[in-house]
């Protein structure tokens, strides 16, 4: 009796640690920023079926995409995903055949918009991708005077690599605001186009 009432224990703790542990695991989710560059051409077919197959793929490995930004001639796009860990993420991409430039973790956001939101531009404008490397210190409402709004921005944990979305009337008025800002930034891309998972 003595021996019974030990094992059930016993498999009662193992069973709440491995559920702890489950639970611990499914809670550790990252955001990572992918940066890609694609062929001339080779987004031109993503429909809903290839969609359906990236979700089908990120989700045996527990990654989840929310939404990319492409460049006019679709062949560079930074893309939004969640995920447990860097190497998850880009094994998802391999199963998937898309490149990988670079994998940055943003967990941070200097200013937030809502997870899955879709950004309505105002007509006349594009939005921009601004690239930032180095903690930025921005001079307040130097963007305003661009007729640039900052929409959102992701960050590394240590605000080292950062990316601003911006809305704006033309290329060179979010190169104006940056250099204005008092911030160095490494490129600016058009990013007229988002595909979202869905």
């Amino acid at each position: 009796m003595m021996k019974a009432f030990c094992l059930a224990t016993a498999v009662a703790v193992a069973g709440t640690s491995l559920a702890a542990g489950a639970a611990e695991t499914q809670e550790t989710t990252h955001r990572y920023m992918i940066e890609r560059t694609f062929p001339p051409g080779a987004l031109d077919g993503v429909d809903a079926a290839a969609k359906k197959k990236v979700n089908e793929n990120n989700a045996t490995l527990n990654v989840t995409w929310e939404k990319s930004y492409a460049n006019a001639d679709k062949t560079k796009t930074y893309c939004v995903y969640d995920g447990p860990s860097e190497a998850a993420v880009r094994e998802a991409a391999k199963l998937s055949g898309m490149p990988v430039d670079n994998v940055t973790e943003i967990p941070n956001d200097i200013k937030a918009e809502p997870r899955g939101a879709v950004q309505k531009i105002a007509a006349g404008h594009q939005r921009y991708l601004v690239k930032r490397s180095g903690a930025p210190v921005l001079k307040p409402g130097t963007e305003k005077n661009f007729g640039v709004t900052l929409i959102t921005s992701y960050a590394s944990a240590d605000n080292h690599d950062t990316y601003w979305v911006y809305e704006a009337p033309s290329y060179s008025a979010v190169e104006s605001a940056a250099k204005a800002s008092g911030a160095p930034f490494e490129s600016i891309a058009e990013i007229p186009e988002t595909l979202y998972p869905n």
